[in-house]
């Protein structure tokens, strides 16, 4: 009878304390670790003799400065980053939080945040036969559509639009035509 009871106050004690531990792990976001070259020019911010602060920064940009010589850091802007996702849309990557993915506090995002459509000038075509194309856009991406395309042939300098679709899926549109599913292959 006594293990019978321990065995009840256990299965309640868990159950007590399982909202607590879920709500805990959800309240704490996983934040991107800093280079520690990063760090040690923050930590300049600390000191309160003026000379030493100074020298510190001094030292510290320093180092940042040969660090990013030496390709070991990359400082990069908005609109530089922007353009990165932009020129690999399409692709799949494990998600890189540098580039918008990885975890957050609001959950899943798109691969490359805010990027959810492109809209391009076509560069070239090849036809594969039964309708399908493989499109070579202006800046070297390369897309083939993977359902026939029946109202019009895709031409060099036609306007396509690329969007992103359920289910990691691609559709595109050219030029007023209608959308048909299709897939980045470079």
């Amino acid at each position: 009878m006594n293990g019978k009871r321990d065995g009840i106050l256990v299965l309640s004690l868990c159950l007590l304390a399982g909202p607590l531990v879920i709500g805990q792990a959800q309240a704490a976001p996983k934040q991107q670790p800093r280079p520690e070259i990063f760090t040690n020019l923050l930590q300049c911010r600390t000191l309160t003799d003026n000379a030493a602060r100074l020298a510190c920064f001094d030292q510290q940009v320093g180092a940042m400065d040969a660090a990013a010589q030496r390709d070991e850091v990359v400082v990069l802007d908005k609109s530089e980053l922007n353009k990165t996702r932009k020129t690999l849309f399409g692709f799949s990557f494990p998600k890189l939080p540098f580039l918008g993915g990885g975890d957050d506090e609001a959950g899943d995002k798109p691969q490359a945040e805010g990027v959810t459509h492109i809209d391009a000038t076509i560069a070239s075509v090849r036809s594969l036969g039964y309708g399908k194309w493989q499109i070579g856009l202006e800046d070297g991406a390369q897309w083939m559509t993977t359902e026939a395309m029946t109202a019009r042939d895709p031409k060099p300098g036609q306007k396509i639009e690329l969007k992103r679709a359920a289910m990691g899926s691609f559709m595109g549109k050219v030029e007023g035509g209608r959308a048909v599913r299709m897939k980045r292959v470079s």
